[in-house]
């Protein structure tokens, strides 16, 4: 997380727990990958857990780069492609789904240039004023298209998805990016992954949803 080396691990703890509630309310293979979110957010939040070790520890000090990528791969990399697959299991309406696959071919393109970047670029992170700040070694014109693509493919799928509440999710994500750039406009990649990685706990509602449409759909009601 962006606070402190606690807040990260806490939130890990919580967001693990979170996954252990999604899965038990996995019904069909389509729904795994929706429901691994909040494990996966987990992981990355232990990450920068080690992020943080790496950066005020100076015996660990030879892990912040490691670690650092490991961090940058989720947030930069895994997530553009992840959240679009997951949605296209999930959607039913064949209009949505052309849609659905349109961004995540757009995502795939994402991280495969975005994963170019992580080698070929320096990437470091530091601590200033209590946030870990990214710095991924390249910035202008082509840094602002994949800040607006990454929001297109990451945050686009819970709006085009007709899985009921879905909205909710893709509504709690744009608040709190923007409440990140208006807040935090140096230390946006640490502190909005926070936001979302806490707010993917939503997920258990949406399968919850999904479950009790399901069961009530089962007795024709």
């Amino acid at each position: 997380m962006c606070f402190s080396t606690a807040a990260s691990f806490g939130a890990g703890i919580l967001l693990s727990g979170a996954a252990m509630v999604a899965a038990r309310k996995v019904e069909k293979p389509s729904q795994r990958a929706f429901a691994a979110i909040p494990g996966i957010f987990a992981i990355q939040q232990f990450t920068e857990g080690f992020v943080w070790l790496s950066l005020t520890n100076e015996s660990l000090s030879g892990y912040a780069q490691s670690s650092s990528l490991g961090f940058l791969f989720f947030a930069e990399v895994l997530w553009p492609m992840w959240i679009p697959f997951a949605m296209v299991l999930l959607e039913k309406d064949q209009a949505r789904r052309k849609i659905l696959f349109g961004l995540l071919g757009m995502g795939l393109a994402l991280s495969v240039y975005t994963l170019y970047i992580l080698i070929a670029y320096p990437c470091s992170a530091q601590i200033v004023e209590h946030h870990v700040q990214y710095s991924m070694g390249f910035t202008g014109k082509i840094l602002l298209a994949q800040v607006i693509a990454y929001g297109i493919v990451t945050v686009g799928p819970a709006f085009v998805s007709t899985v009921p509440k879905m909205w909710i999710l893709g509504v709690l994500v744009v608040l709190s990016f923007m409440v990140t750039k208006v807040l935090f406009p140096d230390y946006i990649i640490s502190v909005w992954c926070f936001f979302a990685a806490i707010i993917s706990v939503i997920v258990v509602y949406v399968l919850e949803h999904q479950r009790g449409k399901s069961r009530i759909e089962a007795i024709g009601v």
